[in-house]
């Protein structure tokens, strides 16, 4: 494959305040390039060799791995599942799911995502350290 990647595409939307650090997720969609803030994004979720990027204005679809986002993203996204990351800054609650699990309530996002046993210390750890102002709900 002699295109890009969407890898070295993104080396194009490095922030200069943070070197290395990117602003946005970019793929190929219809022949053209779409780019995703990083602060537009509410969660991201594996399926197959894809992650879907769930943000403000639909979804997305790209191919890199969910643990090299959550390596370089660590201070915008939180894991709450083997496969699957939220922003920190869409977090509201852990309510009980419908099936009787536990899952997280987003700001601008109806979905609800499953947590699992295995992250939800961290995730309440987070919720209750979290002094910040929140937006309007």
């Amino acid at each position: 494959m002699t295109a890009a990647t969407t890898s070295q595409v993104d080396d194009n939307a490095r922030d200069a305040a943070e070197p290395g650090r990117r602003r946005s997720l970019s793929a190929r969609y219809l022949g053209g390039l779409r780019r995703v803030p990083i602060d537009d994004i509410i969660f991201l979720l594996a399926e197959h060799k894809y992650v879907t990027v769930r943000h403000t204005g639909g979804e997305l679809l790209v191919d890199e791995s969910l643990k090299a986002l959550e390596q370089e993203f660590a201070d915008c996204f939180l894991r709450i599942h083997r496969n699957a990351l939220v922003a920190r800054s869409r977090l509201l609650a852990v309510e009980k799911g419908a099936a009787g699990g536990l899952a997280v309530r987003l700001r601008d996002c109806p979905q609800r995502l499953p947590v699992s046993r295995r992250h939800l210390a961290e995730l309440r750890r987070w919720l209750s350290s979290s002094a910040r102002p929140r937006a309007a709900e």
